[in-house]
């Protein structure tokens, strides 16, 4: 006859008498099924958890992927739209059609036309390589700026207020005048697709359509716009891309203060 209940017995190894428990044969197959129900719900809650967490790093990296994307449209958006604004200039300035290096006419100040310009500008004259100020490098090419916020297209080269700017190479001046950003401001072309910016001038001494030569001043130190202090904004572009100002002028690398030379 199969036992309906069982006892168990504790014998303490002391006098104390020993205790016996009865629990009934279904008691136990409840507890046993219980302890098998509880093992497989939480291997359930386990596999579940786990494919939930595997879907929350794919979900995380999805999310820091596109995160990455759309800084890069907005960084490219941010370019087109410099990219833009200098053509705009570009086109007020010279006209949709005008080309520095087929012109051989020279300025005539009574009329404001060209009548003879030099237009082959050498190699050398061309590339930018004349160091526009001596001053120390405060921030670099794509960083981003205490006040400016998005991408700084050149460097800062800090130097002492009216210090003479002079021309990066020879060219013409495509545009000087005022801009919210980097205040009395002047763009030269130099032919060959080269173009550079200089920002935040005291003053400006060239004006639009004006050659002017390499080393030539062309304005003055200044801290107009949205800027902290005596500096110079300056930029090199080529065929509508900034380039690295570093690239044509190593010899300011020796007088960089930025956090990345420490």
């Amino acid at each position: 006859m199969e036992a309906e209940k069982y006892t168990f017995m504790i014998i303490p190894d002391d006098d104390s008498k020993s205790r016996s428990y009865f629990i009934s044969k279904k008691r136990i197959q409840v507890f046993v099924t219980a302890i098998i129900l509880f093992l497989v719900i939480s291997i359930i809650i386990v596999i579940y958890a786990i494919q939930n967490l595997s879907n929350y790093s794919d979900i995380k990296n999805q999310h820091n992927q596109f995160a990455s994307e759309r800084l890069k449209v907005l960084d490219l958006t941010r370019d087109l739209s410099r990219i833009k604004q200098m053509d705009d200039l570009i086109r007020k300035s010279l006209g949709s059609s005008f080309k520095i290096d087929s012109i051989k006419q020279n300025f005539d100040s009574a009329s404001n036309t060209f009548e003879k310009i030099k237009s082959d500008i050498s190699y050398i004259e061309n590339i930018p390589s004349f160091a526009p100020i001596s001053g120390f490098i405060s921030q670099h090419s794509g960083a981003k700026g205490l006040f400016v916020t998005k991408s700084h297209h050149g460097i800062d080269i800090v130097a002492k207020e009216k210090e003479p700017i002079l021309a990066a190479a020879s060219g013409v001046v495509v545009f000087s005048g005022w801009t919210y950003e980097y205040g009395n401001q002047i763009i030269l072309y130099h032919g060959d697709d080269y173009f550079t910016l200089y920002g935040h001038n005291n003053q400006n001494f060239k004006s639009q359509l004006e050659i002017v030569e390499r080393g030539e001043v062309i304005g003055l130190v200044g801290s107009t716009g949205i800027s902290s202090g005596p500096h110079l904004h300056f930029e090199v572009w080529k065929e509508f891309e900034p380039m690295d100002p570093f690239f044509y002028f190593p010899e300011y690398s020796t007088m960089d203060l930025t956090l990345s030379n420490e």
